[in-house]
């Protein structure tokens, strides 16, 4: 019985962080697009000069547009899906092991 609360309970947590994936993804893609780190960013493809004459303000403007709660949140739900996932399939294989001796 509390094998199998344990397998809800991971089920739940699982389909709750993939649903908390999409708006992380959102955020990310919103921060991306409105702080300009893209515009930023393909200027090193096209004036390498000047980025590598000045580098570290380069990587610097970069870091600071980064969109940090957006990748913080894709990371946190992301952690969730794997840590859900690892604990079902523990737990799936010790109910269904116990299915099988229950026989």
């Amino acid at each position: 019985m509390v094998l199998r609360r344990k397998i809800t309970g991971f089920s739940i947590a699982l389909a709750v962080s993939f649903l908390g994936l999409v708006p992380a993804i959102k955020m990310v893609y919103a921060g991306f697009a409105g702080s300009g780190f893209v515009q930023l960013f393909s200027l090193a493809f096209s004036d390498t000069a000047i980025i590598l004459a000045s580098w570290q303000n380069f990587v610097l403007s970069l870091l600071e547009l980064l969109p940090i709660t957006g990748l913080l949140a894709i990371g946190v739900a992301l952690f969730t899906v794997l840590g859900s996932l690892k604990f079902l399939s523990n737990n799936l294989k010790k109910y269904e092991y116990r299915q099988n001796i229950s026989i």
